[in-house]
């Protein structure tokens, strides 16, 4: 009897300990658009927000990251309002909004819209980063400063009391061979960013990096490339992905190299007339190789992370960037433990 007492108990708590641990999804999406100086309305932001949904399904996160978003679209309180109501009417609530660099010339904008369910549950508070919530870097040039071109802002927000993800929005220096100035950049802010970060942490690095196809493939063969949809042979030739291939003794010449990027499945992002499908191969008597100028990238991955789609838009055609969005999911195992206690965060009525 006392045997069977004893099967009885275990298996009740068997029972109880399976039953606490529940599967806690969490839907985001990322986009990165480099927007030059477009006027985007209402439908745009639907595209850029809902487009390509993995079956149909809503995220419960939007994050956008916004590139040359000159104040008389992005500034201007028309602008700034349509992109607040138009995801208002899809039960959003925008949770951040700010930039980096000069509110007159091209600032880099980071946007974060939460839906209103998962605001009323409480899941998702706002972090902050060396005491603030926004961390806000800058190229070491002082006429790029002025002008606001080049920069790096961040947020970081917290799912379920564990889970940290920080997004890293950025527009890196331009142009070929200038690689070490972009991991100049990128190494300020991993120097300024100092948080107590844990295992459940994940940073997302998204914007207008600049990474070019190198000079070693023609104009001729990657535009070939593309119409054959052999997007791997450009890839072979690009600066971020041969960076990551290879070890370099100079910090200054590698950067993301620790970084995971989903496989790329889409043409070159830039550079394309205004407008068309056609790419700008030329400009002032220079070449100009279509490059993948447009990544996102997250430090880590694990079981609990899912990438369900890395893709362009090529419908939204206003700039001479398309944008770029993924889709990920975050499932969690909880198993009733006491939530990790963070730094300070903002809760949202």
């Amino acid at each position: 009897m006392k045997k069977i007492i004893s099967l009885l108990i275990l298996l009740l708590f068997y029972f109880q300990l399976i039953h606490s641990q529940t599967t806690i999804p969490f839907r985001f999406r990322i986009i990165t658009w480099n927007v030059g100086n477009s006027e985007p309305n209402c439908e745009t932001f639907r595209q850029l927000a809902f487009s390509f949904s993995v079956d149909g399904i809503k995220a419960d996160l939007i994050v956008f990251g916004f590139q040359e978003s000159s104040k008389k679209v992005f500034g201007s309180y028309s602008l700034h309002n349509t992109i607040i109501q138009c995801l208002q009417n899809h039960q959003y609530t925008m949770i951040l909004s700010d930039y980096v660099g000069s509110s007159v010339i091209k600032p880099i904008w980071l946007y974060l819209f939460a839906t209103n369910v998962i605001l009323q549950s409480e899941r998702l508070h706002l972090l902050t980063i060396n005491g603030e919530t926004t961390l806000k870097v800058y190229q070491d040039n002082i006429l790029e400063n002025i002008l606001g071109y080049k920069g790096i802002i961040a947020s970081r927000i917290q799912i379920d009391n564990v889970t940290n993800l920080i997004f890293v929005n950025m527009h890196l220096p331009a142009g070929e061979g200038k690689l070490t100035e972009r991991c100049r950049l990128l190494n300020k802010f991993f120097q300024t960013y100092q948080t107590n970060s844990n295992d459940q942490s994940y940073m997302f690095i998204l914007g207008d990096q600049n990474w070019r196809t190198m000079d070693s493939m023609s104009i001729a063969d990657i535009l070939q490339a593309i119409q054959q949809n052999d997007y791997q042979n450009i890839l072979n030739k690009d600066e971020l992905t041969r960076m990551r291939q290879t070890d370099h003794s100079n910090d200054l010449a590698q950067c993301l190299r620790t970084f995971y990027e989903a496989p790329i499945t889409f043409p070159p992002t830039y550079k394309y007339v205004v407008n068309t499908d056609i790419y700008l191969t030329t400009k002032d008597r220079k070449d100009r190789r279509p490059s993948y100028t447009d990544r996102i990238l997250v430090s880590n991955m694990s079981t609990d992370l899912q990438i369900l789609r890395y893709s362009s838009m090529n419908d939204i055609k206003m700039s001479d960037h398309r944008p770029v969005f993924a889709d990920f999911l975050l499932q969690r195992q909880t198993n009733g433990n006491k939530p990790i206690q963070q730094t300070k965060s903002f809760k949202f009525n």
